[in-house]
């Protein structure tokens, strides 16, 4: 979905607007929204990349908080199931090949103010990555509950990734895609179910993903029910997410080496933040990761993996004090 201006979707969308422009001759769709008033004149942009094959309207609740500190930009990544990016890609996504996109997208829209990143989830390791191919417009990154890899317990544990691990993820697009072209629309109508569930809960909490759904605004549930209900006309396209999934835990458990020296190439300030609640990541692993020279750990109370949208105040306070105190930008108030 896209609209002039969203605020005819919702009011607290208002003067968010959807651009389209082309990289590399692929149609780009994207959200923009200008600074607010109180937001500084050299403010850098926030550059949202969300969960691979995501939209920029999955986390579009938490962008009128963002853009207190600065333009907000949030785009669909290439083979999104419900936006409107095209996908270039003739084995599907791939972090790396995600984080390229981000890069010349960035590079497209000639950015003259410097830009922090934001990836959630497996948009997280995208984020990083793309950091390290924009040296000269990356000022930082925020990881929410990002896809990094995981802390192996046991050598037991490490070959059987590197063994079975290793036909597991080889055979599971190809077989994916199978069980999609069968079920796909029944696995869009049993997801559509549970977000209109979670949705309609109020002070529960799921075993799932943690925090409280019921926290997270019905204009944004009721956005990604219309998005499922959209994909369910095109069941072809979750294929894009086997390929996806594949790539991130490949990047997750069995290349941890060259994914952990990609991260160490990282040479801007990194906020990684998580939900205490959210049963999708690792917090050990996360603390491991945030050890790094200029990573900052910032876990969250009473959260789960939808973060963002469930307590948007709370992650632009954070990034705020994360701006002033690590990118040492001064000036920065307590966003609304």
């Amino acid at each position: 979905m896209r609209y002039d201006d969203w605020g005819v979707r919702s009011q607290q969308w208002a003067g968010l607007h959807s651009v389209s422009t082309s990289v590399c001759g692929v149609p780009v769709h994207y959200v923009r929204a200008e600074p607010a008033s109180t937001a500084r004149r050299d403010a850098p942009v926030h550059l949202l990349v969300p969960p691979m094959t995501g939209s920029a309207s999955m986390w579009i609740d938490l962008v009128p908080h963002l853009r207190q500190l600065g333009p907000v930009i949030s785009v669909d990544l290439p083979g999104t199931i419900v936006g409107h990016t095209g996908d270039p890609y003739r084995h599907g996504p791939r972090a790396d090949l995600d984080a390229r996109f981000v890069s010349a997208f960035a590079g497209q829209l000639r950015l003259e103010s410097r830009v922090v990143l934001h990836g959630w989830s497996t948009g997280g390791l995208v984020a990083a990555l793309a950091a390290t191919m924009m040296p000269e417009k990356a000022r930082g990154v925020v990881l929410v509950a990002p896809a990094l890899p995981w802390r192996r317990t046991s050598a037991v544990e490490a070959l059987g990734w590197q063994t079975l691990g290793r036909l597991v993820v080889a055979a599971g697009p190809p077989t994916t895609r199978a069980v999609l072209r069968l079920a796909g629309r029944r696995i869009l109508d049993a997801k559509r179910t549970a977000i209109n569930d979670a949705g309609s809960l109020s002070g529960g909490r799921t075993d799932f993903i943690g925090g409280d759904p019921g926290r997270v605004s019905r204009a944004q549930v009721d956005l990604w029910l219309d998005g499922l209900e959209a994909a369910r006309e095109h069941p072809e396209r979750l294929a894009g997410t086997a390929a996806a999934f594949a790539s991130i835990v490949k990047a997750m458990f069995i290349t941890q080496r060259p994914t952990n020296e990609a991260l160490d190439s990282v040479r801007v300030p990194v906020l990684v933040l998580w939900g205490r609640d959210d049963h999708l990541v690792d917090p050990t692993s996360l603390m491991q990761h945030a050890r790094r020279p200029g990573w900052t750990p910032r876990p969250i109370d009473d959260v789960g993996h939808l973060l963002p949208v469930e307590a948007p105040d709370l992650y632009a306070q954070a990034v705020c004090q994360w701006l002033a105190d690590r990118l040492e930008i001064p000036g920065f108030g307590r966003p609304a």
